[in-house]
């Protein structure tokens, strides 16, 4: 399962898991736009563990 992470200052917090990793990528950045990268960062963590950042999830 593919997962949409908010990092923050306070700690890791699970956003959205969806077995589509489109639609994780497509729900990070929606976020990060929203937000303004203000406070925290929303991050994709692939099934295997690896974490996309924010830009790779744009260049994705």
């Amino acid at each position: 399962m593919n997962k949409v992470l908010l990092i923050s200052t306070r700690g890791e917090l699970t956003v959205l898991e969806n077995i589509d990793l489109d639609a994780c990528v497509s729900e990070a950045n929606r976020l990060n736009t929203e937000r303004g990268y203000h406070g925290g960062v929303h991050v994709v963590e692939r099934e295997d563990g690896y974490r996309m950042t924010a830009a790779e999830c744009k260049a994705a």
